[in-house]
């Protein structure tokens, strides 16, 4: 087991970094997920990835949640594209959660495990027990539903490389 905990801690610190902009801050969650898992009973060491990275999420949302600051509304201050990208992109990766847990159960899993987690489409297929074209549907089709869960709540605003510059809630209804 040890083994495969040295061999997914660089991916999993990967994981929370993407998400979590101070590097210590990502480091004491990922030590906080292995500390979880110790404390976790499950049935299949095969499936212990999926679990790490399930406590990687629900972890990163209670940093966010905890970290929640209040502020004033600031007037007349424009941010700069490289300023404001990491923050856009840390909202977004926090509701996208949300979103996901909205779509279809037949979805929830192959989305997670296909966009959040980084697995190939084959390593799903086998670590679902379901057939690799099947798994490729299912994460075409949940992706097209996640994509109109999202446009219906905000308007993402892309610049000419595809990445987020700015996002508008356009419906207070999307929690």
């Amino acid at each position: 087991m040890n083994k495969e905990i040295d061999e997914i801690y660089a991916p999993l610190l990967s994981f929370v970094k993407k998400r979590i902009n101070n590097r210590e801050d990502a480091e004491d969650i990922t030590q906080e997920v292995f500390y979880k898992f110790s404390k976790a009973a499950f049935d299949e060491k095969s499936n212990f990835k999926s679990l790490l990275y399930r406590i990687a999420k629900n972890s990163i949302i209670d940093y966010y949640r905890k970290k929640k600051i209040y502020t004033e509304e600031i007037t007349d201050f424009k941010f700069s594209e490289d300023e404001k990208s990491p923050r856009i992109t840390n909202d977004i990766c926090t509701c996208i959660f949300k979103f996901i847990d909205k779509l279809p159960k037949e979805y929830q899993d192959v989305i997670e495990m296909s966009e959040i987690q980084d697995f190939s489409q084959k390593d799903i297929a086998e670590n679902l027990e379901m057939n690799y074209t099947t798994v490729r549907s299912k994460i075409q089709r949940g992706r097209k539903k996640l994509q109109n869960l999202i446009s219906d709540c905000c308007d993402i605003i892309q610049n000419e490389k595809g990445r987020i510059v700015d996002h508008k809630c356009s419906n207070k209804n999307c929690d």
